[in-house]
C-alpha cells in the first residue's frame, strides 16, 4: 500500500499550509484548478466522509465553511466550487478525505472539465501567485 501524502506533513512545505488545528489542515492543492484552490483535510487518515462521526463531520465542515468565507472575501472570485470525491470512479486521486474549496473566475475551466480529465493546466502557473497569497490568507484564519 502506498503511503498517504496527506498523513506525512513533511510532504508539505510550510508556505503551503494556511491553517492547522488539532484535527485538521488547510493547504493549497498541489494541482490547483484556479488561483487559491485549497484543500481541507482531517489529520486522521479517513478515506471518505462516510467514515466520519457526526461530530467529526460538523467540525470538518465548520472549517470548510470558514475556509470558503476567507477565500471568497480575500480573493473575490465570481463563485466557489466546494466538494469531495469518494472512489477512483468519482475522481478521488488520494485515499484520504479532502474537501476542495475552489475559487471560480469568469473564463476558467469548469470543475468537471478538470477533474474528469484529471489534468491541471494551471498547476505550474499558479505556484508563484499562491505564495504571494499565503500571508494574506493566514491572517484571515487568525
Amino acid at each position: 500500500m502506498k503511503k498517504c501524502p496527506f498523513c506525512n506533513k513533511n510532504n508539505m512545505k510550510s508556505h503551503e499550509i494556511l491553517h492547522e488545528d488539532d484535527n485538521h489542515l488547510v493547504f493549497f492543492s498541489k494541482e490547483p484548478v484556479t488561483v487559491g484552490h485549497t484543500l481541507v483535510i482531517p489529520k486522521k487518515h479517513i478515506k471518505s466522509m462516510l467514515a466520519l462521526t457526526d461530530k467529526e463531520t460538523d467540525k470538518l465542515f465548520e472549517l470548510v465553511k470558514k475556509t470558503a468565507r476567507i477565500i471568497h472575501k480575500t480573493l473575490k472570485p465570481n463563485g466557489l466550487d466546494i466538494g469531495t470525491n469518494y472512489g477512483r470512479i468519482a475522481g478521488q486521486s488520494i485515499d484520504h478525505l479532502h474537501v476542495h474549496v475552489i475559487p471560480r473566475y469568469k473564463g476558467d475551466f469548469t470543475f468537471l472539465q478538470i477533474v474528469g480529465k484529471n489534468l491541471s493546466p494551471y498547476a505550474k502557473v499558479l505556484k508563484g501567485d499562491e505564495i504571494k497569497l499565503v500571508d494574506k490568507l493566514r491572517a484571515a484564519f487568525a
